[in-house]
Formats: structure tokens, C-alpha cells, sequence
């Protein structure tokens, strides 16, 4: 029961929370474009989702790598982290199982720096496209199963499943979102090449 009621707290109290955060540091006036007008096309929308992918796995391979550090200067930060890995084998609802103050300052911050360094070059429509590609990807990398069909299999150096299920279970390694990108370049993933072979 707290799993649910959790999730659902972060999905529209913590949320509206940090938007409302959001919104009173841009003074009411976000800069994203609304008109009709402004909707971009097809190939315009697919580089700017593909932009918002990169800077997204970027800021949470960074903040999901400090939250395990066994450092004195994150204590706290540990802490809050260790909730999400209260799922050692994850399933969809553990994606959005967080501490609040975890989902507020690294999940909705990593998925809004995008939308931040975009600013009126961001259509509302896209930033729309994006929340439904970053929700699908997260209940698909929390779901506990390898889909073959799965779409997010296409992105290069795209992590799946087995990826982020060795994460929970080990509680090492494997830190990027999307992609496996991040973890290569730092090699914070050899102990899951070493799992697999």
C-alpha cells in the first residue's frame, strides 16, 4: 500500500509541487512556445526529443552515480536513494517508487534540463512527446521483463531491462536511464559485462 500511495503522491503532489517551483522562478512566464502555430514538424520534434534524451541520461547518470557514493558528503542523499532500491528486482510501479525529494531533485530535474537550455526553441507539443517517451521508457526499464519488441532496443547504447535489473539487485554499476552510454565512458558497468559473460 505505501509502494501506491507513494507513487501516486510523487505523480501529482510532488510534481505540482516542483512545477509550481518552476514556475515561480521563470515569474509565471515559462518560456516554452504554446501557439498552435509554433508546431514544429516531424524531423524537428524527433532532434529535439533525441537532444532531450542525451542531456536527460546525462544529469541522471550524474545525480544517480552520487546517490551511491559512499562518501560522508552524501549521507543523506544515500538514504533517500536507498527507497527506490527497496524493489531489489524491480517491477513498473518501482519507477516512480522515489522519495519525493529524490523524484523532485534528480528524476523531474534530470527530465526538465532539456527543456531548460531549449527554452522558446521548445514547442509545449514536444514537451508533451517527451513525457510520454521518458514515462514509457521508465515503467519498460523498471518492468522486470526483456521485450524484444520494445522501441527503446533501437537507441545506440540503449540499456534494457536485464540492464537496470542487475542495478537493483547488485546495487552497483548501471546508472544511466536511457542509455549505457555514460556508464562505458566511466566504466561504472564492467561488473555487468562481467555478470554476463
Amino acid at each position: 500500500m505505501r509502494s501506491v500511495f507513494l507513487c501516486i503522491f510523487n505523480t501529482s503532489v510532488t510534481n505540482f509541487v516542483y512545477l509550481s517551483f518552476v514556475g515561480w522562478l521563470y515569474n509565471w512566464q515559462l518560456p516554452w512556445s504554446y501557439h498552435p502555430s509554433g508546431i514544429p514538424d516531424s524531423m524537428t520534434c524527433l532532434k529535439v526529443v533525441l537532444f532531450l534524451l542525451f542531456t536527460e541520461d546525462m544529469c541522471f547518470y550524474t545525480s544517480h552515480r552520487i546517490s551511491h557514493c559512499k562518501s560522508k558528503y552524501f549521507p543523506v542523499y544515500q538514504w533517500i536513494h536507498k527507497w527506490h532500491h527497496e524493489y531489489s528486482t524491480p517491477i513498473g510501479i518501482a519507477s516512480q517508487y522515489a522519495h519525493p525529494l529524490e523524484h523532485a531533485l534528480v528524476n523531474a530535474n534530470s527530465f526538465m534540463v532539456g527543456m531548460y537550455i531549449l527554452g522558446p526553441n521548445a514547442h509545449y507539443s514536444i514537451i508533451m512527446a517527451w513525457a510520454f517517451v521518458r514515462g514509457l521508457e521508465t515503467h519498460d526499464g523498471h518492468s522486470g521483463y526483456e521485450f524484444p519488441w520494445s522501441p527503446f532496443r533501437m537507441i545506440p547504447f540503449g540499456g534494457d531491462a536485464t540492464y537496470h535489473n542487475y542495478h537493483h539487485s547488485k546495487n552497483v554499476g548501471n546508472y544511466g536511464s536511457f542509455m549505457s552510454v555514460w556508464d562505458s565512458v566511466f566504466n561504472t558497468n564492467k561488473e555487468y559485462y562481467a555478470w554476463l559473460a
